[in-house]
């Protein structure tokens, strides 16, 4: 239930942080987000069993779904909006970002919401790197500025 309750508000805080003019920029942020965090969770959840997601109403493909389509993805489009310009800007608005994830992930752990059973917060960090380096040199690619 709180991974439905999460969802909505990610979506709803979304709604309001993104301009929607700039859609054309923003979902390609929104689908390589979610092809990354759904291939991800092929490999450590589904496969390595290095975690899951629990919820006693809701199956783990079902929360696995939710998590990398309504609640990493728009993170990610927000990440995109509000990419500052400037090496060193963008480090620290990057760290700022990993840290942000990262705390997230720590409540959804902390509350027994998302369980490690070969996993730790060092890999976490490991993979939000890639992902806004990803994002990142997507949004580059094919908006060059």
């Amino acid at each position: 239930m709180w991974y439905i309750i999460f969802s909505i508000f990610t979506v709803i805080i979304s709604l309001f942080l993104i301009d929607r003019k700039k859609l054309k920029v923003l979902i390609p942020a929104y689908l390589l987000s979610s092809v990354i965090g759904f291939s991800l969770d092929v490999i450590f959840d589904f496969t390595l069993k290095c975690y899951y997601y629990t919820d006693a109403h809701i199956p783990n493909g079902v929360l696995s779904f939710l998590m990398e389509t309504f609640i990493g993805p728009p993170y990610g489009m927000i990440f995109i909006q509000y990419m500052p310009k400037g090496k060193i800007r963008y480090i620290i608005y990057m760290a700022a970002w990993i840290l942000f994830l990262t705390a997230i992930e720590a409540v959804f752990h902390i509350n027994g919401l998302l369980i490690y059973n070969r996993w730790n917060y060092f890999f976490s960090v490991i993979t939000y790197i890639f992902t806004l380096l990803a994002i990142t040199l997507q949004y580059k690619y094919l908006f060059k500025e």
